[in-house]
C-alpha cells in the first residue's frame, strides 16, 4: 500500500522521484519508500532527499512547495539541496485526526517549476485519504500484534492450566487411595433395603465379592450403582488396594482414552509430561467404570482388549503395559438391546456381563423408603452436628406414595433438604411441592407429550398398577395376577411386554 502512495503522488505531479516518510516511536521521520518515476523502488544509496524540506512540512503542518531549491532563500543553507542540485521539490504534511504522522515528498532534479498550485491540492487532498488508509492499517497491524499477543498467552495459560489440572488431578488420586486405603470395610449396611429383591441382590454379591469376575450393575440413575461397585471391592480381598471410579458419560470421547490408559510425553498437542492412566492407578485393586454403554466402538474395543489380556498400550506408547485391576461397570441402559441395535459390541458384553446385578428402582421396593428416611435423617444430623429430627405419619406417607423418578438419590436430597429447613419434626409442609402433591414431573412430561392419545396412557397406568401389585405381593407373580384380575399367564405376558423385573 505505501508503494501505491508514492506511485500515485509522482503520476500526479509528474515528479521524478518521490518519497513516503513516517514517524517512528521517537518521533524522528523515516523513509519507508522510495520510488523512481518508473515506479522501480530506489536503492538506498540513491534516495538522498533533502530532509530539512521533508522536516518542515512535518513540523509546520502546511505543505512545502520550491519551485527551484537551490535558489530558494528558505533552503540555500540545507547541504541536501545543494548536494542534490534540487530544482522542483512538494512536501505536504500526513495528518491524522491534527496529528502530523509523515510527509509525501515529490521532487524533480532537473526542471524548474514542476509542481504548480494545481498539483499542490490534488496532492493536498490525496494525502488526507493517503494518512487515513495508512493509519487505519497500522492500527489493523496493532491490532493483530495485539491478537497474536493475546493467543500466545492464552497458550501459555492453556499451557500452564493443564500442567497444573494434571498435578491436581494425580493429588487427588493419591488423597483418594490414601483415604481409601484407611477407610473401614464396606459392608451392606450402606445398602439400606429389606424387600426380597434387595435381600436377593445381598446373597448374590455374597457370592461375587470374592471372585475376581468381571460385574455388570444395572440400575436407573440413582440406584446406587456405585456403593454396590464399592461394597464389592471394600469387603474383598482387594480391600487395601485402591478403588478407582470414573464416569465415562462426563469424559470427552478425545479424551477417555487418555484418562483410561495414561499418555507419553508428546503424545498429542498439550501432552508435555507423561500421565498415568486410571488402569494403573487402579493397578491391584478395583476400577468402576459407570456408563460404560457411552463408549464408541473404538474405546470398546481398547478396554476387551485389557479384560482379556490385562495389558493396555498408553496413548502414544510403543510398549504394552501389564495390569491386575477387577472392572466393575454399570449402565442404565439395556446393554442386551444395544448389541441387537449395534451400538454396545457382543464380544465386550458377554466378557464384562459374566455376573450382571440388577438393581431395583425405587418404586419397586417402596417398602424400604422408610428404613431409607430413617437413613438420612441420621446422615443429615451428623453432617450438621444436631440430633437426628423425626418424620411425622402425614409426611412419611406422602414420601412412600411418591414415585420417586430420580430413586434413591431423588429421595436423599429431598430428606436433606426437609431436614434443613423443618423444626424438630419434619412435616408433610417441609417436603417440596410435587412430593406433597404427588406428582411425578416425568408423568406430566409424558401426559403433556402424548396429547390425547389413549394408548400410551393406558400403557403408563398398567405399568403402575403392574408394580405396585408385584411390590405388595413379595413378587408373587399369581397373588399380584388375582389381585390385578388377570391370568397368571396374562400378568407374565405384561410383565414381558414392559419389561418389568418378576
Amino acid at each position: 500500500m505505501l508503494e501505491a502512495v508514492i506511485d500515485t503522488a509522482i503520476e500526479m505531479t509528474d515528479a521524478e522521484r518521490g518519497f513516503l516518510l513516517l514517524k517512528d516511536s521517537a518521533g524522528e521521520l523515516v523513509v519507508k519508500v522510495a520510488r523512481n518515476i518508473d515506479q522501480t523502488t530506489l536503492d538506498a544509496p540513491d534516495f538522498v532527499l533533502s530532509r530539512s524540506i521533508a522536516k518542515q512540512a512535518a513540523e509546520t503542518g502546511q505543505p512545502v512547495v520550491t519551485v527551484d531549491a537551490a535558489g530558494d532563500r528558505r533552503f540555500r543553507e540545507a547541504a541536501s539541496v545543494s548536494d542534490l542540485h534540487l530544482r522542483s521539490v512538494l512536501a505536504v504534511p500526513l495528518s491524522v485526526k491534527g496529528n502530523v504522522v509523515g510527509t509525501i515528498y515529490v521532487d524533480h532534479r532537473l526542471r524548474k517549476g514542476v509542481f504548480d498550485d494545481e498539483a499542490q491540492a490534488m496532492v493536498m487532498d490525496f494525502a488526507e485519504q493517503a494518512a487515513i488508509a495508512i493509519e487505519n492499517a497500522r492500527l489493523v497491524s496493532e491490532l493483530r500484534r495485539r491478537e497474536n499477543q493475546v493467543q500466545a498467552l492464552n497458550r501459555r495459560l492453556e499451557h500452564e492450566l493443564r500442567v497444573q489440572e494434571q498435578a491436581l488431578q494425580g493429588v487427588r488420586e493419591e488423597l483418594k487411595e490414601s483415604r481409601q486405603v484407611a477407610a473401614l470395610r464396606y459392608d451392606y449396611r450402606h445398602l439400606v433395603g429389606q424387600t426380597p429383591r434387595m435381600q436377593d441382590l445381598f446373597h448374590l454379591l455374597d457370592r461375587v465379592t470374592d471372585t475376581a469376575l468381571p460385574v455388570v450393575i444395572e440400575g436407573e440413575s440413582g440406584t446406587g450403582k456405585e456403593l454396590v461397585a464399592r461394597a464389592i471391592h471394600f469387603n474383598g480381598p482387594r480391600r487395601d488396594r485402591p478403588f478407582v471410579s470414573e464416569n465415562c458419560a462426563a469424559i470427552p470421547e478425545t479424551l477417555l482414552e487418555s484418562t483410561l490408559f495414561g499418555h507419553v510425553k508428546g503424545a498429542f498437542t498439550g501432552a508435555d509430561r507423561e500421565a498415568r492412566g486410571l488402569f494403573a492407578v487402579a493397578d491391584g485393586g478395583t476400577l468402576f467404570l459407570d456408563e460404560v454403554a457411552e463408549m464408541s466402538p473404538a474405546m470398546q474395543g481398547k478396554l476387551l482388549r485389557v479384560l482379556q489380556d490385562g495389558e493396555f498400550h498408553r496413548v502414544g506408547g510403543e510398549r504394552p503395559q501389564r495390569v491386575d485391576v477387577r472392572v466393575l461397570v454399570a449402565t442404565n441402559k439395556n446393554l442386551e438391546a444395544l448389541v441387537e441395535q449395534g451400538k454396545f459390541r457382543q464380544d465386550l458384553f458377554f466378557r464384562i456381563s459374566v455376573v450382571r446385578l440388577v438393581l431395583p428402582p425405587l418404586r419397586d421396593r417402596s417398602e424400604d423408603i422408610p428404613l431409607l428416611v430413617q437413613h438420612f435423617m441420621k446422615k443429615a444430623a451428623a453432617a450438621s452436628d444436631t440430633a437426628t429430627k423425626s418424620v411425622d405419619a402425614s409426611a412419611l406417607a406422602k414420601l412412600c406414595s411418591y414415585r420417586w423418578p430420580g430413586n434413591v438419590r431423588e429421595l436423599e436430597n429431598e430428606i436433606t433438604r426437609a431436614a434443613a429447613f423443618s423444626g424438630p419434626v419434619v412435616t408433610a409442609a417441609d417436603l417440596s411441592p410435587q412430593v406433597r402433591s404427588g406428582s411425578d414431573p416425568s408423568t406430566a412430561l409424558a401426559d403433556e407429550r402424548d396429547g390425547m392419545r389413549l394408548r400410551p396412557r393406558v400403557e403408563r397406568l398398567e405399568r403402575t398398577l403392574i408394580r405396585e401389585a408385584m411390590t405388595k405381593c413379595g413378587g408373587n407373580q399369581t397373588k399380584a395376577a388375582k389381585a390385578l384380575g388377570l391370568s397368571r399367564f396374562g400378568l407374565q405376558k405384561k410383565l414381558r411386554r414392559y419389561r418389568i423385573a418378576a
